[in-house]
């Protein structure tokens, strides 16, 4: 029952409630340096970043135009040496930080919202995935973190074909990107020494899962130091597998 008081203000509610159901929030991100020297966050478009070593918060120059994410972040990732960190998301906009002076060093504009960032293992280049299901790549090898913000441009790297791409990975040795979708497909392409040229050569793919890919990651062992390869699906289960494709099925 509306309010006897104050009907019309009791109206807009009811529609500001409505309206709110329809909004897409992205949710909060997490990601910890590789050697636990710092933490990132990310809520809607705030970025936050703490210094574990130092015990504080850390400012953010960002010196490039636009200043800071105007939307919704969508991934977050540190680099594996620990040099680099990316942010990306529904703004269309990719920034590359140094993740020692934490000044954002390039910004990257993309054609449609990102959905997922990996960077090389060896630092030299970032790859992001939009929502129409193509990887592009930026090359990195000519930037310093001491230098001013550089605009990059992103070279397109390989395509699923109008399928959101939902999580990137580089495999432990570089030799591979892995890329997943909501088809429930998980790609598996060479990445090759050019890769501004595209990435052409699949490895294989791997097809154990009947729902959306939601993540994937490598866990590494002493037996096999190339890393299995783990994921998770909306088909509520986790597999392991090996990048020649077969599947063990660990949490149905």
């Amino acid at each position: 029952m509306l309010n006897e008081a104050n009907p019309k203000m009791e109206e807009k509610q009811i529609e500001e409630k409505e309206t709110n159901r329809n909004v897409e929030v992205a949710p909060a991100l997490i990601a910890v340096h590789p050697n636990q020297n710092s933490v990132a966050v990310a809520i809607g478009s705030d970025l936050r970043v703490y210094d574990l070593l130092g015990d504080c918060a850390v400012s953010l120059p960002d010196d490039s135009s636009p200043p800071f994410h105007k939307d919704s972040i969508r991934a977050i990732r540190y680099g594996a040496n620990g040099k680099l960190f990316v942010s990306a998301g529904d703004d269309k906009v990719v920034k590359i930080w140094s993740a020692e002076s934490w000044k954002c060093i390039s910004a990257v504009c993309s054609e449609k919202r990102v959905s997922a960032v990996a960077i090389s293992n060896d630092g030299q280049h970032v790859c992001f995935a939009d929502k129409f299901g193509v990887v592009w790549v930026v090359d990195l090898r000519d930037i310093n973190g001491n230098q001013a913000v550089v605009d990059k441009k992103a070279a397109p790297l390989l395509a699923h074909y109008c399928s959101i791409i939902t999580s990137l990975e580089f495999s432990p040795d570089g030799q591979f990107i892995i890329s997943a979708d909501r088809d429930f497909k998980i790609r598996v392409t060479v990445f090759p020494k050019g890769p501004l040229d595209g990435a052409h050569e699949i490895q294989s793919f791997c097809l154990g899962h009947t729902e959306f890919v939601s993540c994937l990651d490598f866990v590494c062992t002493v037996d096999y130091p190339q890393g299995y390869l783990v994921s998770g699906s909306g088909d509520s289960t986790v597999s392991i597998c090996s990048l020649v494709g077969y599947y063990i099925w660990i949490s149905p």
